[in-house]
This record gives C-alpha cells, sequence and structure tokens, in this order.
C-alpha cells in the first residue's frame, strides 16, 4: 500500500495540522502550496492519495483537477477534494480520481477515515 499523501493546500496551518496527525499514523506527507507546486512534485514522487484544496493562489484545485484528469499516469491518483467550496462543478465530481468530498472544517478523524479507505480499496 502507497502511504504517501499529497496534501495541496495554501494554509500553512492545515499543513501543520494534517502533518502531525498523519505522520503519527505512519503515513508520508508530500506537501504543496499550489496546484503548480503540486504538479512539481508529481514529476518526482506518486502518492497514493491527494487532498486537494480548491481555492488556492497560482492554480487553483479545479485547474489542477481538470489538468490532471487528462494526464495518463497522474489521472488515476485518488483524489479528496477538501474545501470552504459549496458549489464543486459536477463535471469535476464526475472525474473517475474523485473519490471524496469533505466540507472544511472537518475533523482530522475524517479526513484520516477517508484516507485509509482510499488506501485500502
Amino acid at each position: 500500500m502507497n502511504k504517501k499523501v499529497m496534501i495541496v493546500d495554501d494554509d500553512e496551518e492545515l499543513h501543520i495540522l494534517y502533518g502531525l496527525y498523519l505522520r503519527g499514523a505512519s503515513y508520508q506527507l508530500l506537501e504543496a502550496y499550489n496546484g503548480k507546486q503540486a504538479f512539481e512534485l508529481l514529476e518526482k514522487e506518486r502518492p497514493g492519495v491527494i487532498v486537494l484544496d480548491m481555492i488556492m493562489p497560482e492554480m487553483d484545485g479545479e485547474t489542477f483537477l481538470r489538468q490532471m484528469h487528462g494526464m495518463d499516469g497522474l489521472n488515476t491518483i485518488p483524489v479528496i477534494i477538501a474545501s470552504v467550496n459549496e458549489k464543486i462543478s459536477p463535471e469535476l465530481t464526475g472525474y473517475a480520481n474523485v473519490k471524496a468530498i469533505l466540507r472544511k472544517p472537518f475533523t482530522i478523524q475524517v479526513l484520516t477515515d477517508a484516507i485509509k479507505k482510499i488506501l485500502a480499496s
């Protein structure tokens, strides 16, 4: 099982919080603060799951997801959308790699449960 989790979120405090819990649960964390950084990381690393915020500078989650969807080798990496955004395009949620949508705020337990479920499947 690939226990690498990529966090793509511009909120530094969330990176710290997620990192504390996920590393404590034996996950390896890959961190990016926008979609552009995430693609740079994906050139070197393949996570088992991506936790993706939708509202970020430089490249937002929607743009990242649309581009990722069209790329062989990346379009099968499972994605958890984690966003305060109430309106997420039905087209995006229909992508095969979107496995869960979590509305912020959520508990760390909700996130870890979603990650465990996806990585176990």
